[in-house]
């Protein structure tokens, strides 16, 4: 993960890493990632279950989640074989988090997979790699700081000419935290930003 200095960290499935990927692009406070947990002793209506955690959480802040990524149809199933309804079981495995000083999150393919932030993510990481030439990422700054608060990519690429591709100088400054770019569509060259 880029947010934590490159730390590998596993998925499971496509879907985890699908989280994992909009979690390293999007969240800027977590501090680490652990995968490969304890499983999770759980309550369910007054019998102990065993259920499997894919990750921690830790964030700046100082608070702790307990993520569980899965499918709907898997939540469906899990709960059948329970015999609770997924509301009991997502309120067993809360319940399980917090005795152990953590909170809960169920992460779905409904919650990850939103478009076009999937899609915005993984081109962010993509343009990730390889930005620590320092002279870039001052060129890049110094270019930035001659445009509106308000500005657009193809406004940055006049700034930087044909030296630099401004749409990878723009994902990275998102990254850096200089601008914020417009998720409401999926990340171009006629993107718009607002600097921070």
């Amino acid at each position: 993960m880029m947010c934590l200095e490159d730390k590998l960290v596993g998925a499971r499935s496509l879907l985890a890493l699908d989280f994992l990927t909009v979690i390293d692009a999007f969240t800027r406070n977590v501090t680490d990632v652990i995968d490969e947990l304890a499983p999770l002793s759980v309550d369910v209506r007054g019998e102990a279950k065993v259920q499997r955690i894919d990750y921690a959480i830790f964030h700046k802040d100082g608070q702790r989640d307990l993520v569980l990524v899965w499918t709907v149809s898997w939540l469906m199933q899990r709960t059948r074989e329970l015999g609770v309804t997924p509301r009991e079981f997502i309120d067993a495995m809360t319940s399980a988090a917090r005795r152990i000083g953590f909170g809960f999150r169920l992460e779905t393919e409904d919650d990850i997979r939103v478009q076009p932030r999937l899609s915005n993510a993984i081109m962010l990481r993509r343009h990730l790699v390889g930005y620590g030439e320092k002279d870039r990422k001052l060129f890049a700054i110094d270019a930035l700081a001659q445009l509106p608060k308000e500005s657009s990519v193809a406004a940055l690429q006049e700034q930087v000419g044909s030296r630099f591709d401004a749409f990878a100088l723009a994902l990275q400054l998102d990254w850096l935290g200089h601008i914020k770019m417009d998720g409401r569509t999926a990340f171009s060259r006629r993107s718009t930003f607002v600097k921070t």
